[in-house]
């Protein structure tokens, strides 16, 4: 049975075993969750720190796993950290992709925090990158040097399709790379180096979907129903995965996790992965120090940027394969000559319109401790 006649089928099928009951709740599948917003307070928080806690929740993380927590000790002095149970064990070991994801969560509470009147200062908490405790955060009033628009947080996502394959500018690029010339760089699609890591990314991405641990721990973080989207609020959706139109609402009707670890799903997933890596204006390719503080920093430039870039029209694409997948970053280290360790690999290049965000955001109570 061809896949078109599958989903006639499948449709008729819900008209007669449950009549137009069953066809609303398919069809209600297409309809996007909704992020709570600040409608909610937070218990032991006034409402300006609960906003602050809100937008710093907005931050990427792999999977959207949204691995933060926050320990309020007062109100004004809170601990950073996360959960082992968001941790990507198998794609991020080291929990390094974590750490950065922490360094943008912290980079949204320090811009918001602005808004509403307060500076931020913070250090790290002598422990190891896998303690639950990570960075201790005082809030303190004081002369704050500029006024941030928390609607630039609110409005940031992840764009993976329809990039552009207009060249970036010079001043565009130079948005993306600043003053990290030594350690940020970026490559065209059209340069020998673009090349190499889309072909590369494309060889990771088939090691990755074939290694069954790997494939288990992403159809973990996959919600296809809504009422698992709504449940959990967190990891990756049809939405966020941009499928559309019937695709979307087939995934989402009959979709589960042992889809995900099928033929077709991985076969699917190379496909499309070449097609993405064939688009856009080229890579970014960030570099650092290992250590706690570095990664941090990495993850708090990039969420800077990444804050200006819908005004730009700039999409950004994180493609991390090469860099989990330890062969395939130490071979393409040594091919770039980078004299520092590899942190990450996003695919950027214009777009034409720039979506709303869809990804699902956990309640803030949930990441109280």
């Amino acid at each position: 049975m061809n896949r078109r006649s599958f989903l006639i089928r499948s449709g008729l099928m819900l008209l007669t075993a449950g009549g137009g009951t069953m066809l609303f709740r398919s069809l209600n599948e297409l309809k996007t969750v909704g992020r709570q917003g600040l409608t909610q307070g937070v218990e032991g928080l006034d409402a300006d720190h609960a906003a602050i806690l809100y937008f710093a929740s907005l931050a990427p993380s792999g999977h959207n796993a949204q691995p933060w927590t926050v320990k309020i000790l007062t109100e004004n002095h809170w601990i950073l950290g996360t959960a082992e149970s968001r941790w990507l064990t198998v794609i991020d070991r080291g929990n390094r992709e974590m750490l950065i994801s922490l360094g943008a969560f912290l980079e949204n509470l320090i811009l918001a925090a602005q808004q509403y009147g307060y500076a931020v200062k913070s250090q790290l908490v002598p422990e190891n990158s896998k303690s639950q405790a990570v960075i201790d955060i005082t809030f303190y009033k004081g002369t704050i040097p500029y006024t941030t628009d928390c609607s630039h947080i609110e409005m940031r996502r992840t764009l993976r399709n329809n990039m552009l394959p207009t060249l970036l500018s010079p001043e565009d690029i130079d948005l993306l790379v600043g003053e990290q010339k030594e350690t940020w760089f970026y490559f065209s699609q059209k340069s020998m180096e673009g090349q190499y890591l889309a072909a590369m990314t494309v060889e990771a991405n088939k090691t990755q979907t074939y290694k069954e641990a790997a494939q288990i721990e992403l159809a973990k973080w996959i919600r296809w129903p809504n009422r698992d989207v709504m449940k959990f609020r967190n990891g990756l959706t049809a939405e966020t995965m941009e499928i559309e139109g019937v695709s979307r609402w087939y995934v989402k009707n009959f979709y589960t996790d042992k889809s995900v670890l099928g033929h077709d799903f991985r076969q699917a997933t190379i496909e499309k992965i070449k097609e993405q890596t064939a688009a856009g204006s080229g890579w970014l390719l960030i570099t650092s120090a290992t250590s706690r503080q570095g990664l941090i920093n990495v993850g708090r430039k990039l969420e800077r940027i990444w804050l200006t870039l819908r005004e730009h029209k700039i999409a950004i694409h994180p493609m991390n394969q090469l860099i989990e997948e330890e062969t395939f970053k130490q071979v393409a280290a040594e091919k770039l000559g980078m004299k520092h360790e590899l942190q990450l690999l996003l695919r950027v290049g214009y777009t034409a319109a720039y979506p709303m965000p869809v990804s699902p955001r956990m309640a803030r109570e949930t990441i109280l401790l």
